[in-house]
């Protein structure tokens, strides 16, 4: 079996944990990709939690059609997700203004 190395940064992996109960954040497994956070136990309050926390922490609004289960189903898909929202707001700021 090949290991796959997780994507995110040590930020997005303190705060998805931060945001699991007490016993799965102290569960000998480690955060994958495909670890199904619902099955770890987080649930809806913690989840809107996270939420909040990443758009401060990464400076970006999650729109409504990515508040979903989906969305939220794994770190892998949660980062994903996340990754295109920080490429949407590079996007969108364009280039400065070099005559300023």
């Amino acid at each position: 079996m090949t290991h796959v190395p997780c994507p995110w940064d040590e930020q997005f992996a303190r705060l998805v944990i931060a945001a699991l109960p007490a016993a799965a954040r102290h569960d000998a497994a480690p955060l994958t990709v495909d670890h199904d956070l619902s099955q770890a136990g987080l649930e809806s309050m913690a989840t809107v939690e996270l939420l909040i926390r990443l758009e401060t922490a990464y400076g970006v609004r999650f729109p409504e059609h990515l508040l979903t289960g989906g969305t939220f189903a794994t770190p892998g898909d949660l980062w994903e997700a996340l990754q295109s929202l920080r490429e949407d707001a590079k996007d969108t700021e364009g280039p400065t203004d070099a005559r300023r």
